[in-house]
């Protein structure tokens, strides 16, 4: 299947593709990921996810076609809400820094594909910087030189809006994480290095929603780019034979889908009941 920026998203390409985010999915529900991929389950889009879907859309160009996907988000004149003008203030914070517009000055929205462990996977580049200007910006930001090397053919950038920069508590590891692993974006990187095939850097621009919204740019070493693929290799071949109907998937008995689907079975022990922040 020929992927284009109509059809990326669509049921078809995510079955036929694998992608970073349906692999996080299965990760935190195979029975709810595959119910989405069938259409039987649609996941509920929180204010934080639509701010930082307005953002992307910004920058991407793709303004239009995020607005009639999510006319919740606006007015009837077509002016945001009053709990999405966030977004415009962030897009204006991260357009004022000249570090961050030259990360995002790349060519948008780039589709790239491949395989992992056998598997087709798509991927969707926010920013594909070419040599000439990882150049520039190693010219005028000489602290940008660790991240981009002297030589840098160019660079892989994911503009991310974050909560906060803050550590984050992961409830499977039982201790704060940052949050670039706790949200993935270290297999991310890995799974877009290897997709788009010339072993370039990848960068994380960050704007946050704080009242003072900060900004940072990130990068994540080879070695953690690495591990981050290797996890996918190993746990992606199960995701697949599940999406193939080879598996069936397990149900993490958690989230909202499963709520929703669960059957009786049993009558127990009201002292048995898991409050949901335990494992």
């Amino acid at each position: 299947m020929t992927l284009t920026s109509e059809n990326y998203y669509s049921q078809d390409a995510n079955m036929a593709y694998m992608s970073v985010s349906q692999f996080k999915a299965f990760d935190r529900c195979e029975a709810a990921a595959l119910a989405t991929l069938r259409g039987e389950y649609y996941p509920a889009s929180s204010t934080a996810t639509l701010v930082g879907g307005y953002v992307d859309a910004w920058f991407s160009g793709e303004l239009s076609l995020f607005q009639d996907q999510h006319p919740e988000v606006f007015k009837r004149d077509g002016t945001l809400k009053a709990e999405y003008i966030k977004a415009q203030d962030i897009i204006s914070r991260m357009e004022s820094d000249e570090l961050f517009r030259l990360l995002m000055s790349g060519r948008k929205q780039v589709i790239v594909t491949g395989y992992i462990a056998g598997i087709p996977f798509k991927g969707k580049i926010d920013s594909l910087l070419d040599a000439e200007t990882c150049a520039e910006i190693v010219r005028r930001f000489p602290g940008t030189r660790a991240a981009l090397g002297d030589a840098a053919r160019g660079a892989i950038v994911d503009q991310k809006v974050m909560r906060d920069l803050q550590p984050v508590w992961s409830d499977e590891d039982h201790c704060k994480l940052p949050f670039v692993e706790f949200y993935g974006y270290d297999l991310q990187g890995g799974v877009y290095q290897a997709l788009e095939g010339h072993d370039l850097p990848f960068i994380l621009a960050v704007g946050t929603k704080e009242t003072a919204i900060d900004l940072t740019a990130l990068y994540v070493s080879k070695a953690d780019l690495t591990a981050g693929l290797y996890q996918v290799e190993d746990r992606a071949p199960r995701y697949q034979a599940i999406k193939e109907g080879k598996l069936l998937p397990r149900r993490c008995e958690r989230c909202d889908h499963c709520k929703a689907t669960r059957k009786l079975s049993s009558i127990i022990d009201y002292r048995d009941l898991v409050p949901e922040d335990e494992d």
